[in-house]
């Protein structure tokens, strides 16, 4: 299978790379193999309109990149009775609720035409990404303040010095549209913005998040950019993939600390990817209850007692992309 070849600036590279391995990486994490989902033949120009004139889409062009799906080939195919069977119903004790969430931003209303947050860097990629987690707080808005006071996903190393880019201060939840209903006795439960999830009561908000977060870490942006697909794809757009890794700079009275923004992801919040994700909830569920899953880790460390990098001065300095 041969792919078009052009002449326009940025594709010499990409293309490259893609030649060597036009159907796409198996992308190995943790010893892990999860493979890309789609390989199906596509033709025309690299870099072609995909939207109409004038889109306010994200991804307005098409690139040959097979890019990864939460989960990848390793969701288990539960039965339809998997939370009415007894080694479930009867082992499973309720704890706390947590909530799934999806969040975006960077809609500017003052200045529309400029890319500010992550909806700037999905327009910048041509990629469809958004930051997937869970919380306990009951109205899921109470996490989005804390990330907009954060910053969550604003700076970046690169190699002219560090950035904290505009527009990661006004977060927003978005409607999570899967294809189908939770499996019958799970208690899971869609609501407007967020799936809402009972824990086995031996079962952490922190670990839980974590499991969700390993489960779907093949298609988390910062490891995707510099694997062969995402190094590929940067260079048919002509960007700096090491540039592009997102963290988040948080604040402790003087002090800082600079952790990685992991929880962006290469995702859509409809149709297949939301129905992923509801599966990845439910395999987390039925795999701790019925004994599948290793026991809970215990001893989480606390994000604000641990730092990647330590800072006695007030930050980075904030500066525009």
């Amino acid at each position: 299978m041969k792919r078009p070849k052009t002449d326009e600036p940025g594709e010499i590279e990409g293309r490259r790379l893609w030649e060597k391995n036009p159907q796409g990486p198996v992308h190995n994490q943790k010893q892990r193999k999860l493979k890309t989902m789609s390989t199906k033949k596509t033709s025309g120009r690299i870099g072609r309109p995909i939207q109409p004139t004038h889109s306010a889409a994200a991804v307005t062009k098409w690139y040959p990149t097979d890019w990864e799906h939460i989960g990848g080939d390793d969701i288990a195919a539960l039965p339809a009775d998997a939370f009415s069977q007894s080694r479930f119903a009867e082992a499973f004790r309720a704890g706390y609720r947590v909530n799934v969430y999806v969040g975006a931003c960077g809609q500017s209303y003052a200045n529309p035409g400029v890319r500010t947050g992550l909806l700037g860097v999905a327009r910048d990629l041509q990629l469809p990404l958004y930051k997937v987690s869970s919380t306990q707080c009951a109205d899921p808005r109470d996490r989005l303040r804390a990330m907009n006071a954060d910053r969550y996903g604003s700076y970046r190393q690169t190699s002219a010095g560090p950035i904290n880019d505009l527009g990661f201060n006004a977060w927003m939840l978005q409607q999570i549209l899967p294809t189908r209903a939770p499996k019958a006795g799970a208690p899971i439960e869609l609501q407007p913005r967020a799936i809402s999830v009972v824990l086995p009561d031996d079962l952490s908000a922190r670990e839980f998040d974590k499991r969700l977060h390993a489960a779907m870490e093949n298609a988390s942006l910062n490891g995707w950019l510099v694997s062969p697909a995402g190094t590929a794809h940067c260079a048919l757009l002509g960007l700096a993939p090491k540039d592009l890794q997102r963290a988040t700079v948080y604040r402790f009275g003087r002090a800082t600390r600079i952790s990685p923004a992991d929880e962006l992801y290469l995702f859509r919040p409809r149709g297949e990817d939301a129905d992923r994700l509801l599966a990845i909830i439910e395999q987390i569920l039925f795999e701790h209850v019925t004994g599948i899953a290793p026991a809970a880790c215990q001893s989480w460390a606390s994000p604000s007692q641990h730092a990647l990098r330590h800072h006695t001065s007030t930050g980075p300095q904030p500066a525009v992309a």
